[in-house]
């Protein structure tokens, strides 16, 4: 019997170079949509953070674990840091009861974030204070996010205080105080860290009501990306409690000769979706 005989033949060069260039062509059609739902999907998880752990510290006033919470923001070049701490019934009432405590000589510092003033003391919050048991300081926590930013600088750059039924809810910083409400300013940006710049490209403040425009779609380069999108995404709180997130909602303008289209935001009118 005869054996049968095995095509072995491989691909040829021919061949070869038009699977490499389908292969070419289909990545480079993917990677912009691969990339643009990676940045958001960092965003997304960040937020998702950060709304835990604001809803977290209000949670604790409601407990009764601390009668007077802080969500301390900062932001530097590699990191967008968040902290929360806490100040028990105990040290509020002794503070509340002493008239020369700084609590009521000056009460626009309870919530505030600048070294040698009081809330910045480490003894002021229950939490830094080393004799303080594991289960108190546990009942909080600190995040710290390399991949997304927000739109103020700095270490200690701002917070927000909370404390039960609304009481005692305070700002500093660059969430001192929004002039249109009278109240401090009840969100925080989060956008995609990137090389260029370590901050949101929108202006602050932003109040709800009239939103401020963020920066045009660039490459990294700075030239600008006329059909573009913003990746941005927010956490809000009210003195309630209640926390929300939302997203930037992108709008565009169709040219009808080329039927292009290109980014566009009228400044005031910037709009979000609620999650």
């Amino acid at each position: 019997m005869l054996g049968q005989v095995k095509n072995n033949k491989g691909f040829n060069l021919l061949e070869l170079i038009v699977v490499i260039a389908i292969v070419g062509f289909i990545s480079a059609i993917s990677y912009p949509n691969f990339s643009s739902w990676n940045k958001e999907r960092k965003i997304r998880a960040a937020v998702k953070e950060v709304a835990a752990l604001v809803r977290n510290a209000i949670v604790q006033t409601e407990r009764g674990t601390f009668a007077y919470v802080q969500v301390l923001f900062s932001n530097t070049a590699n990191t967008l840091k968040i902290e929360s701490r806490g100040m028990t019934m105990a040290s509020l009432v002794t503070k509340m009861n002493d008239g020369a405590d700084a609590w009521n000589t000056a009460p626009s510092e309870r919530c505030d974030t600048a070294s040698g003033n009081s809330s910045s003391d480490d003894n002021y919050w229950d939490t830094d204070n080393l004799s303080t048991s594991n289960e108190i300081k546990n009942a909080v926590y600190t995040i710290e996010l390399k991949d997304v930013t927000t739109n103020f600088f700095g270490e200690r750059a701002a917070a927000v205080c909370f404390a039960k039924n609304g009481k005692f809810y305070e700002g500093s910083d660059a969430l001192a105080f929004d002039p249109t409400t009278g109240v401090p300013y009840n969100f925080i940006n989060i956008c995609r860290r990137s090389n260029i710049t370590p901050i949101c490209g929108i202006g602050f403040p932003a109040t709800i009501d009239g939103d401020l425009c963020p920066d045009k779609p660039r490459k990294p380069n700075g030239e600008p990306i006329p059909d573009g999108e913003i990746t941005l995404s927010r956490v809000h709180w009210n003195r309630y409690g209640n926390v929300v997130t939302s997203k930037y909602v992108n709008e565009y303008e169709i040219n009808p000769g080329t039927n292009k289209k290109k980014w566009v935001c009228e400044e005031g009118s910037a709009k979000y979706k609620y999650d």
